[in-house]
């Protein structure tokens, strides 16, 4: 590694040991474990005091610094691991009559790295520092640091895992009481492992709380004085490990926090292939033997939440339980959990009994009594939606006994405003949403349910009509029914027609008067039924009956004579429409000036106002075409146009030429005449054809002069 990114590393882990520096840590070791290949997962167990000696609560820094190096001490690589998490150890005494103080707390976490390491001579060792110790330490002198190290052999033994030890050691020691502790350590490869007492290894001081770990050697820690490696605690007799099965004993004598170190010997086929250093804490403290079973009293309100009561243990310095729930049917209601639940088979009053520590010299009993009750639970349906004033039925539903109290409350508009029981009416008269509310009672327990009724307004049936027209007319029926759910209807129109239509429009075929009912139904919401009847509402009076004759019914354009006679019945007013002009007689003659086919048109009214109506078509036939042998367009108004007089023609066509064929003129207007396109006076021809209303028609050739 070049002094530049070590220097980087270096600063880096000094910015954030900088936020975390504190009297914390009181112990750690590493191991390795050997994945295959060149892996190998190296981990790093920490521990810190959670207690009150950790001043400022400083937990474990959010990364670690590992480093490795060579057999020479040259650095390979470093790399930052993360904090996965603590874990908090818990304080077992291993004596129930025994309670350590509540103040004594120790938690753990694990960083964890795989390597890449190929073996090379003399293989690699992997370490980690940092401070500093608590300072509550009895048993060193002044602030120290702390290193964890392992090391990683070369071949022809670098394929292997380091041992690691089983067990935590017991966080506190009770003052003069024995300890025997089992502190032997696995190992994954198998070899043999031999153990001792070794003293700890200093590290980082305060002015650089977590720095990269220089290369080994390490200093060991050091001692108080009256203190070494292994003597690291007060205690008679001494402190001992077994060396082959690490079997650790002692009797504390001076209360106080100790560091002690075990060590751990890996030998394979006779040769010492490393060794594994575990730093801990010994909290020595004094314990608490007297022993209170206390049972808590059931609060008012468990009495009501049925038959499982779950039993809260306030017991003094008790590690050990067992509870009878007293019900005297069964054997099986008994428990050693702490704070246990127990479901009762009926409702009743039972004598708890609580044993704390059974069968120790500290065992102390509690009793404490518990009522039990099935919960209530208040509910119903609500009604379907009511119309006013129509009955609503209500029926007690939920959890409930016979001798349940059941009360109702309507609200004060319906009638009656209360009730009891499990199935009681009433009704509500305003429109709108009125909240109901039951409430269960029984043996002190209660328990309300509120929803609500809803009142939907009658339907409002109502519709207008046309009041009177005349047979063949449309009546026009408007629907007015309103209401808050869909409608059905059924109309009946008084002539037999009856229709589902919301809406409609009639046409009644014969005179007189009609009486007209509707019927509007909900089946949803207010579930009604209602008919309006109009009585005689529709009058339908008689039409007239036109009738007249045009005779004869074909005439010529030289006597286009028609005679016009009126048959009509019912009449009061007669109009005839011919020619464009009205005529309001019932018997006229009428001369037409044209040839052609008319249409005449009688309208006669009733004395109602009713109107009918009938044509007749007359033809007159023939034709007339007069062409004048000379014009003289000079100016003066007079004969200025060469024009042919023509009646009679459906069809027409004249074209003129001059004398030599040149075409000078073409009109299919009968009215239109020729100017003479001031031409000079000559003799000029024409044709002419003439078409009548039907099959005939007529050529007509000609000439004529233009006189100037």
């Amino acid at each position: 590694m070049n002094r530049t990114l070590r220097a980087t590393s270096l600063i880096g882990a000094f910015v954030l040991a900088g936020t975390a520096c504190a009297t914390h840590i009181i112990g750690g070791e590493m191991y390795y474990d050997h994945l295959g290949g060149n892996q190998y997962k190296v981990t790093l167990a920490l521990y810190r005091d959670c207690g009150p000696d950790n001043q400022n609560g400083t937990g474990f820094d959010a990364l670690a610094l590992f480093v490795v190096y060579d057999m020479n001490g040259t650095e390979i690589t470093n790399v930052s691991v993360s904090d996965p998490g603590e874990t908090i150890i818990p304080v077992d005494l291993d004596d129930p009559c025994l309670t350590a103080p509540p103040e004594v707390c120790v938690a753990t976490t694990l960083y964890e790295h795989i390597f890449d390491l190929p073996p090379i001579p003399g293989g690699y060792t992997i370490s980690y520092q940092r401070c500093c110790r608590t300072p509550a330490m009895v048993n060193l002198s002044g602030q120290q640091g702390i290193t964890c190290t392992v090391h990683i052999p070369g071949p022809p033994d670098a394929v292997n895992s380091s041992p690691r030890f089983a067990e935590y050691p017991p966080i506190a020691l009770c003052m003069d009481q024995d300890l025997s502790f089992d502190h032997s350590a696995t190992d994954p490869d198998g070899d043999q492992l031999v153990y001792g007492l070794c003293a700890p290894f200093q590290g980082a001081d305060a002015l650089n709380p977590a720095p990269l770990a220089p290369p080994p050697p390490y200093q060991e820690v050091t001692w108080a004085a009256g203190y070494s490696a292994g003597m690291p605690l007060d205690s008679d007799p001494p402190i001992a490990i077994d060396p082959v099965n690490g079997l650790l004993t002692l009797h504390p004598t001076l209360q106080g926090a100790f560091t002690v170190g075990v060590c751990v010997t890996e030998i394979r086929n006779g040769v010492v292939i490393g060794e594994s250093r575990r730093d801990f804490m010994f909290k020595v403290v004094q314990c608490n033997a007297a022993v209170t079973a206390v049972i808590a009293d059931q609060s008012g309100g468990q009495i009501c939440t049925g038959l499982t009561q779950a039993f809260e243990n306030e017991s003094l310095n008790g590690t050990e339980w067992l509870w009878d729930f007293g019900e005297p049917n069964t054997s099986a209601d008994v428990s050693t959990e702490m704070e246990p639940t127990w479901t009762y088979t009926l409702p009743g009053t039972y004598t708890v009994t609580l044993i704390a520590n059974p069968g120790a010299p500290c065992a102390d009993t509690s009793f404490n009594t518990f009522e039990l009750s099935l919960p209530l639970q208040a509910y119903f349906e609500p009604p379907p939606i009511r119309c006013p004033d129509e009955l609503a039925e209500f029926l007690a539903e939920g959890i409930y006994t016979p001798t349940t109290s059941i009360a109702w409350d309507f609200g004060g508009v319906a009638d009656p405003s209360t009730g009891d029981g499990v199935g009681p009416t009433a009704r509500f008269l305003p429109v709108g949403v009125h909240p109901v509310t039951v409430t269960y009672t029984e043996s002190g327990c209660t328990d309300s349910y509120t929803d609500s009724v809803v009142v939907y307004p009658l339907p409002v049936v109502d519709f207008t009509s046309d009041p009177n027209a005349c047979v063949g007319s449309p009546f026009a029926f408007n629907n007015l029914s309103t209401a808050w759910t869909p409608m059905t209807y059924a109309w009946s129109l008084g002539d037999g027609t009856v229709s589902n239509d919301s809406g409609l429009v009639h046409i009644y075929e014969n005179p007189g008067t009609y009486t007209v009912s509707l019927t509007a139904a909900t089946s949803t919401g207010c579930i009604h039924e209602e008919t309006v009847e109009r009585i005689g509402v529709v009058q339908v009076y008689p039409s007239p009956v036109a009738a007249f004759t045009a005779l004869p019914a074909e005439v010529s354009i030289f006597d286009p004579h028609v005679w016009i006679e009126d048959y009509s019945n019912l009449s009061v007013d007669w109009r005839y429409s011919i020619e464009g002009q009205e005529v309001r007689d019932t018997r006229f003659e009428h001369w037409f000036d044209e040839g052609g086919q008319f249409t005449i048109t009688q309208v006669v009214t009733s004395i109602d106002g009713c109107t009918d109506s009938t044509t007749r078509v007359v033809i007159v036939s023939d034709h007339l075409f007069y062409a004048p042998l000379a014009f003289t367009p000079d100016g003066d108004d007079l004969n200025e146009e060469w024009l042919p007089m023509v009646k009679g023609a459906h069809e027409y066509e004249l074209v003129i030429f001059d004398r030599w064929g040149e075409e000078r003129f073409r009109t299919t207007d009968p009215k239109k005449g020729w100017n003479g396109d001031g031409l000079p006076q000559g003799l000029f021809l024409f044709t002419a054809r003439v078409k009548e209303f039907g099959s005939f028609a007529k050529d007509y050739v000609g000439h004529f002069s233009l006189l100037r």
